[in-house]
């Protein structure tokens, strides 16, 4: 097989912009030119790639298994292409590393005021956003690295590496009416203020999942947000509003006025701290380091 590589960004072009038409406006280049590469890459790879048979052009069942393949060639190539740049240039000090809100002001920030005086030439381009999304960027090349809570495993193209073991809990002001009960079930909870992560976060996923798991409607949130932060727990303290945060947040915050709510083991909501990257990443010295360095952190808080 002697795929070309611009062909194989032609076929990928289509499948992103959603058709020819809008692919070759995009690239620049005519509709023809992009009907070819398409069918080379058939060629080559000896796949048919789109059902024809439609009036648009949809991908095969052997054409979906094919794009998961050009996607990783795509991001190992640039990866590679990138590194180098760098070499070339004289630059190998640039870090691409994402994060959640909590991960970001618990570990990465923290691991990266130790990096920063040891390597004055550090560059960082951090990128904050929720895990789903985090995973996407990794699949895709955009970033090197992701420090992220993970509930289920990760896309098995993504390499895992565990740092710690954590709870989510669901907290409340330390005075709040519900710590006062004897008996206190997930059903208490369901008509009750929440801030919450957006639905699409995995964390707010994990918690709807616990009350349907019990028969009951999701908590509604009143106030939805990205990320856990002290301004949202000043929040919870100072009013009846619940929340859902992790151990460790909350011992490393050192916040006072909060409170987990004791609900037994059936409203368990266990995570893993990870660093993420894909399998087939060309790993640079510094972020062997900045792993290092994380894993140091995630040890010893």
């Amino acid at each position: 097989m002697n795929l070309s590589f611009k062909d194989l960004e032609y076929f990928l072009a289509v499948i992103d912009h959603r058709g020819v038409g809008r692919a070759a406006a995009a690239l620049g280049v005519t509709q023809p030119t992009l009907s070819k590469a398409i069918r080379r890459v058939e060629e080559e790879s000896g796949l048919v790639l789109f059902d024809r048979s439609t009036r648009r052009m949809a991908l095969s069942a052997t054409g979906q298994v094919f794009l998961e393949h050009a996607r990783k060639l795509q991001a190992d190539y640039a990866d590679a292409m990138r590194h180098a740049a760098e070499l070339g240039a004289g630059r190998t000090g640039l870090l691409r590393v994402g994060a959640t809100g909590a991960t970001m002001t618990q570990f990465v920030l923290p691991t990266l005021a130790q990096l920063l005086p040891r390597r004055p030439a550090l560059r960082v381009h951090l990128s904050v956003e929720l895990s789903d999304r985090l995973l996407t960027a990794l699949a895709e090349g955009a970033i090197d690295l992701a420090v992220a809570p993970t509930y289920v495993n990760p896309d098995p193209a993504l390499a895992q590496i565990p740092l710690r073991h954590d709870q989510l809990r669901i907290v409340a002001r330390e005075q709040h009416p519900l710590r006062y009960r004897r008996r206190l079930g997930l059903a208490d909870l369901c008509d009750q203020l929440w801030i919450l992560p957006h639905h699409d976060s995995m964390a707010r996923r994990k918690l709807d999942a616990l009350f349907t798991h019990a028969n009951l409607r999701p908590p509604q949130a009143a106030l939805e947000v990205d990320f856990s932060s002290t301004a949202g727990l000043e929040l919870v303290r100072d009013t009846d509003m619940l929340t859902i945060v992790s151990e460790s947040y909350i011992r490393r915050s050192r916040f006072a006025g909060i409170a987990a709510l004791s609900l037994g083991q059936k409203a368990e909501l266990p995570l893993q701290l990870s660093l993420l990257t894909r399998h087939e990443a060309i790993w640079s010295p510094l972020m062997h380091e900045f792993r290092d360095a994380l894993r140091t952190r995630a040890e010893h808080p």
